[in-house]
């Protein structure tokens, strides 16, 4: 079962029991990304997930990873559009280690001058490794398309230019606004004592204060955009990502748009997978997967093949999604479909860092609890008509196309064509 406490200062405490286990993963999620900056001081949530990381009052940076791995413990973070976390998996014996380390962490940091300009370098050592992979080239292409004049658009990493420009004053104004009580949430998953556990909790973050009151000012719902855009890059593939608008998290559409995702390119059996890569043998890797943030969401289709093959491989996208609107489609797809979907959430929650997971992010995003057994229940319910419904909402509509590879061996005219009719 699981269970909401809401700390002395309004931090969000959820959590869930797994008796039959040894180990808890804690996470601390913040409600601060790259959706959330604004456009000069783009990639500062992640170089500030980077340098709390950098020692504190009471460590050094060496000391904050030794304490947790030498406890047998696992200590990260990372930082992702609408959100940053750090966490924390340890024996059950540790679990105050593990809240004392990230407290730490999070409330004492040093932010030393000299840590930011060190960190500066290997942040745009890691941009410019971005911008050596295709893959990343090719989504980022597809966020600026979708996303242009929005800040979900921005890359998480930041650009260059922006990184450049980060100092000390600027992650104390950001951490001000971003990191505040109301904007906390602290995830626990695994083998614990419950009043064990909330006490640690007010003992470790119960003093956190909120040191500047402000509002978001980005509460708008992004819009989608359509367009084409084809990104010129010399290499032996090219990486083809077709993207229709779909649900945010908050809409239970999404579940049923994993369904079509799940038919169209979910797995080896998929109808994109046995036809495009195993009868006409054009791609290595074919699959579609959707996308989701809070308030928006996208059914995307994504294939890596030869640039002479890009007009076969893109025609036969849009055929085998022209069969679906056409009704093409069998109960038992997607009774099979469903199942699977319900396999891969299960298999997902056998650990408790996928746990802790699911229970940060839904807290922070959509401010609830959902029980597995809920979600369950929710695909359980998914009728064949309503699949079908949601096919003909999605898919004929126009769609963005995002393209990278040698513009010279590509035919770009055919991406002119971005609506699937009957």
């Amino acid at each position: 079962m699981i269970n909401l406490y809401k700390l002395s200062n309004n931090i969000r405490l959820v959590y869930e029991k797994v008796d039959t286990v040894k180990t808890v993963s804690v996470g601390v999620w913040i409600l601060a990304g790259s959706r959330y900056e604004i456009k000069n001081e783009n990639g500062i949530s992640h170089f500030i997930e980077h340098i709390l990381f950098k020692g504190t009052k009471n460590r050094s940076s060496k000391e904050i990873v030794y304490e947790i791995e030498s406890i047998g413990g696992q200590i990260n973070a990372f930082t992702a559009k609408e959100y940053t976390c750090f966490y924390v998996r340890v024996l059950d014996e540790f679990l105050e280690k593990a809240f004392e380390i990230l407290s730490d962490l999070l409330l004492n940091p040093l932010i030393n001058p000299e840590d930011i300009e060190k960190e500066k370098t290997v942040i745009i050592e890691e941009i410019n490794m971005s911008k050596d992979d295709p893959e990343e080239i090719l989504y980022q292409a597809l966020n600026d398309l979708i996303w242009k004049g929005e800040t979900l658009s921005y890359p998480i990493v930041g650009k260059e230019s922006t990184v450049k420009r980060i100092d000390r004053n600027r992650i104390l104004n950001f951490m001000r606004k971003r990191y505040k009580p109301e904007n906390v949430v602290i995830s626990v998953a695994g083998h614990f004592d419950e009043s064990y556990l909330i006490n640690l909790c007010e003992r470790y973050f119960g003093d956190w204060e909120s040191y500047l009151e402000s509002k978001d000012t980005n509460n708008s719902k992004p819009i989608f955009k359509r367009g084409a855009v084809i990104k010129s890059k010399k290499s032996d593939q090219a990486q083809i990502a077709i993207a229709f608008e779909g649900f945010g998290q908050e809409d239970e559409n999404v579940y049923k748009l994993l369904v079509v995702s799940n038919i169209l390119g979910g797995g080896m059996s998929s109808r994109l997978f046995q036809k495009i890569r195993e009868e006409l043998g054009l791609v290595y890797s074919i699959n579609s997967f959707v996308s989701t943030y809070k308030d928006v969401g996208m059914l995307i289709v994504y294939a890596g093949t030869s640039p002479k093959n890009v007009r076969m491989v893109y025609k036969e996208i849009l055929n085998q999604i022209k069969l679906l609107i056409r009704g093409n489609l069998t109960p038992d797809e997607v009774e099979v479909a469903k199942q699977q979907i319900k396999g891969s959430i299960i298999f997902g929650l056998e650990n408790t860092s996928s746990r802790m997971s699911n229970l940060g992010k839904n807290m922070l995003l959509l401010n609830r609890i959902i029980e597995m057994q809920e979600i369950i229940d929710i695909i359980n319910s998914i009728k064949f008509d309503q699949v079908m419904d949601i096919i003909r909402e999605v898919l004929t509509k126009e769609f963005s196309v995002a393209v990278v590879g040698n513009k010279k061996e590509i035919d770009t005219k055919i991406f002119e064509e971005r609506i699937v009719t009957k």
